[in-house]
């Protein structure tokens, strides 16, 4: 999508979104699941940002409209390196695969779109369920997602979030992994942190994982 006449730049308008994003999640939280539309939510976030940026009389409406459309379809988004392989190493081993995601209903669209629902007995967003991770409650409703009955001791969840993935998970009673580069002020233990993706799938390929 091409926009003419943004004033000044992409981090700013970057740093501004991020700002948006958190005074609109304290607002109305999940998205306005219980306050306002998630459509509605998300053109306030877009306003909010690009208010300062846009020319005089800029129909923000209608841009926000725009991306959030243009936020269901691939050209918005990108396949980790290396998810296609750890997905289809872990359905081999037929272990069931769910998503837990805080996200508005469009994940189904994308996931679907990037060729990647086919790898998932189900998808669970934040704005379905209610909860929010680090929220247990989201933790304990995907469990009862699964088609057999399923523990949280036997469950393993991977992401990217310190917070709300690896002690989410934990402290609701699952197993975590946290795939990050980065060093964490509250570091988990050395085997269940993975630089990235690939790294991963070798260790699971290897039977090396070590979750306890």
């Amino acid at each position: 999508m091409c926009l003419q006449g943004i004033r000044g730049s992409e981090s700013d308008a970057q740093n501004k979104m991020r700002e948006n994003f958190k005074m609109m999640w304290e607002q109305h939280p999940n998205f306005g699941r219980n306050s306002i539309l998630w459509e509605e939510w998300w053109r306030q976030v877009v306003k909010l940002t690009l208010q300062d940026h846009l020319p005089v009389g800029a129909d923000t409406r209608s841009l926000g409209n725009t991306l959030i459309n243009d936020f269901k379809t691939s050209k918005c988004w990108d396949v980790a390196a290396g998810s296609d392989t750890l997905l289809q190493i872990i359905k081999k081993k037929g272990i069931a695969i769910g998503v837990i995601s805080n996200s508005d209903p469009r994940l189904y669209d994308i996931l679907q779109n990037l060729g990647l629902s086919k790898y998932f007995d189900f998808i669970l967003t934040s704005y379905d369920c209610g909860f929010s991770k680090p929220d247990s409650r989201i933790f304990q409703e995907a469990l009862l997602q699964c088609k057999e009955i399923t523990k949280a001791s036997e469950s393993l969840h991977i992401g990217d979030d310190l917070e709300k993935d690896y002690i989410g998970a934990r402290e609701s009673g699952w197993h975590a992994l946290l795939i990050s580069n980065n060093e964490t002020k509250i570091p988990p233990a050395k085997d269940h942190v993975f630089a990235n993706i690939d790294l991963l799938s070798i260790a699971i390929s290897q039977n090396k994982l070590k979750l306890v």
